[in-house]
């Protein structure tokens, strides 16, 4: 594996573990470096970070959700790798047309220009921390779907910040507005008319994975064992498979 493969494919290899990083004398060495004032690398990441460990995990339990007509934000190189086959066709939607793979030009949180009801799968993938009107981002992504439908999301309770903003390719700086929690999470899919039988909430993580992440320690020099704990009270990533319910009635929300 190299620094350049795909996380959705590092996960694999690291999912396997036995590698030499996690033997005891290299774990201890390496334990020593996090006594610093700044994450390793400059916060840059490299090899599969644990939070895309997290996610590939839950993308690999919902693999039968991608198919028909999927949707991606940015690219769709996520949807065709799970969908496979499965996928009719595959859309992105961004900020700007900036690749033949984005048929959708709008700000998801703005985005009522864009019909309803035309998605089989909608993956909004590291992405819900910069949009500033969550809720209406989530109504809309909701709308796009078909009945029957599902979206697939991330939400995370920690990061570094970026103060320069995030250069994402769209034209402008993206900057991050959210940090969440799991009843946040909750409440927000509540407010948009949907009741616990419409959507799954899975959080991941503990308080050595959190500390992890926050100095860019890769997944793979942590054990399976130490990947896998859950710790309810030290969530690192929230995870959310939302069905469109066939009668889904909500009103728009207001924009903010």
């Amino acid at each position: 594996m190299t620094q350049s493969t795909p996380w959705y494919i590092q996960y694999h290899s690291v999912k396997k573990q036995g590698n030499w990083r996690t033997l005891p004398l290299i774990r201890h060495l390496r334990a020593m470096q996090l006594r610093r004032l700044k994450p390793l690398g400059e916060g840059r990441h490299g090899p599969m970070s644990v939070i895309r460990y997290y996610w590939a995990d839950f993308l690999e339990q919902h693999r039968a959700d991608f198919r028909g007509r999927a949707l991606e934000i940015g690219e769709t190189a996520t949807i065709r790798y799970y969908g496979e086959n499965r996928l009719t066709q595959a859309d992105a939607i961004d900020l700007s047309a900036h690749s033949e793979d984005v048929r959708v030009v709008a700000d998801l949180s703005r985005s009522e220009h864009v019909a309803s009801d035309q998605y089989d799968c909608f993956l909004v993938q590291f992405t819900t921390n910069v949009l500033f009107d969550i809720e209406a981002a989530l109504y809309h992504a909701i709308r796009l779907l078909k009945p029957g439908g599902v979206l697939l999301t991330n939400f995370w309770t920690t990061d570094f910040y970026f103060h320069n903003g995030l250069d994402m390719g769209t034209g402008a700086p993206l900057y991050m507005h959210h940090w969440f929690t799991p009843i946040q999470v909750e409440n927000l899919l509540c407010k948009l008319s949907l009741t616990d039988g419409d959507y799954q909430v899975q959080s991941y993580g503990n308080l050595l994975t959190k500390t992890a992440f926050l100095m860019n320690l890769p997944a793979r020099e942590l054990t399976t064992k130490e990947l896998d704990t859950v710790d309810p009270g030290q969530p690192l990533l929230i995870c959310a498979r939302i069905v469109k319910p066939m009668d889904w009635n909500c009103a728009q929300p207001v924009y903010r």
